[in-house]
């Protein structure tokens, strides 16, 4: 009996130990209305506090430059995009990866795009940039960043748990040589600076994507490939495009560098007759896969790339360009809600727990506007379905509407609010600030949209 009781004595101090530690790592999931929260409110007051009538500067006539800084790494190193790799390196380079970039200048301002063939642009990355941008005349606020989403490029770039799941063994090396090649691609592009010409066209894709998280039964798509292009007096071409679909034609057992569909794609459009130099930055890519039945590994990779291309190459050629003269862009502070991420529906690990797994970096939403052309970047990966509506409201005002992803920060997946509660990848383990940032991003967007247009 003794023995009988010393061990129900003992289970029951296991338990309550259990119950205290439960409690100490595990709380319940707020769902409190977005609006009625101090996040909300801190975003929306840094919305309001912009002057509208300094936000796009109307100056000479756009001089536009583009230039690329390879990334291909000098030293064996992980790969990036699947966690189920486990932080292996690379066996090789089966196809170029590059820093590309686009520099736009009136005269009065001027500003940078860059695409990464990377999975995110690294936040560690942006923490080295300010420096390196110094020397050239550019800063962060100047500076769009975006990036292709390639899930079997460089890695090695973050910082946590998180980070080194799906980039592997931090380096700092990497991180540096990131940063310079960024900094090279910018410096270039300045250089290479002419009066240009410039247009925006976009086709219907649907056939190309689709959406992985509820089907396209019960789901949308954003279907739209949006491309701007520029012609130089030179009588040189760039096409800068973007698309929904993520970039994983390759599977994780793939472990040679490759810039996936997106660099074969910029391959393909500069082989045709008239693009000089192509760049590919990830769209809303939230929710939405690669459309290619019955093809796996790379000859999906090459048919998907070659089939976008070609209907591009055909209204690429015959799309109007114009002179233009208007540049400009602004970053806000979107600030989330506490950590959100949940073991269960209702149950999630309290945020110190979040911040010790995936660290606690800032987000932002960027813009830059070129002439009615205004680019939105999100620090997320921005799904797709959420799109259309913003589209819309954007051509209302008279602005064409392009939305990136990965602009520098990274605060998981940002999905329709109707799918929160769904046990899925992207809505129950990637979903990390919680409920109705759906709708609360869409807001943010929308004043940014409404701010632009109130600028022209």
């Amino acid at each position: 009996m003794k023995i009988v009781k010393w061990t129900l004595r003992i289970l029951g101090i296991i338990i309550i130990l259990l119950g205290i530690l439960s409690l100490f790592l595990f709380t319940s999931v707020d769902r409190t209305p977005y609006k009625e929260m101090e996040y909300y409110s801190k975003t929306m007051n840094g919305l309001a506090s912009i002057d509208a009538t300094n936000l796009s500067s109307i100056g000479d006539t756009l001089k536009v430059g583009w230039a690329q800084e390879s990334l291909i790494p000098k030293k064996i190193g992980p790969l990036a995009g699947y966690g189920a790799r486990q932080g292996a390196l690379h066996e090789g380079v089966h196809d170029s990866i590059w820093s590309k970039s686009f520099v736009f200048d009136n005269r009065k301002t001027k500003y940078a795009y860059v695409s990464l063939d990377m999975l995110i642009v690294p936040m560690e990355v942006t923490k080295l940039l300010p420096q390196a941008l110094d020397s050239l005349g550019f800063s962060v606020e100047n500076v769009f960043l975006t990036a292709t989403h390639s899930h079997c490029s460089i890695g090695g770039w973050g910082i946590g748990i998180a980070a080194e799941l799906f980039s592997g063994e931090y380096d700092p090396e990497t991180v540096l040589f990131i940063t310079k090649a960024i900094a090279m691609s910018i410096y270039k592009a300045d250089q290479n600076k002419e009066i240009s010409k410039i247009g925006y066209s976009e086709i219907q894709m649907a056939n190309y994507v689709n959406n992985r998280l509820v089907g396209d039964q019960e789901g949308t798509i954003d279907p739209w490939f949006r491309f701007v292009k520029f012609t130089n007096q030179s009588n040189e071409s760039a096409l800068l495009s973007t698309f929904a679909a993520h970039a994983t034609c390759l599977h994780h057992s793939f472990k040679q560098i490759s810039g996936d569909y997106p660099g074969q794609l910029c391959r393909y459009l500069e082989m045709s007759e008239n693009v000089d130099f192509a760049a590919f930055s990830a769209g809303a890519v939230g929710s939405m896969a690669p459309l290619m039945p019955n093809l796996t590994g790379w000859p999906k990779v090459d048919t998907f790339s070659k089939k976008l291309s070609e209907e591009v190459s055909i209204i690429g050629n015959f799309m109007p360009v114009q002179y233009d003269s208007v540049v400009g862009g602004l970053n806000i502070d979107m600030h989330l809600r506490e950590a959100q991420f949940r073991v269960s529906e209702n149950i999630r690990v309290r945020p110190w727990v979040f911040k010790k797994i995936f660290g606690d970096e800032p987000s932002k939403i960027t813009s830059m506007k070129l002439g009615n052309i205004l680019f939105v970047g999100t620090p997320c990966d921005f799904s797709g379905e959420l799109v259309e509506n913003l589209s819309k409201k954007a051509r209302d005002k008279g602005l064409h509407l392009i939305i990136t992803s990965f602009n520098g920060g990274y605060a998981g997946y940002i999905t329709k609010d109707k799918w929160y509660d769904r046990d899925s990848y992207e809505t129950m383990t990637m979903n990390w600030f919680g409920p109705y940032n759906g709708a609360y991003f869409t807001e943010v967007i929308e004043k940014i949209i409404e701010v632009h247009a109130s600028s022209n």
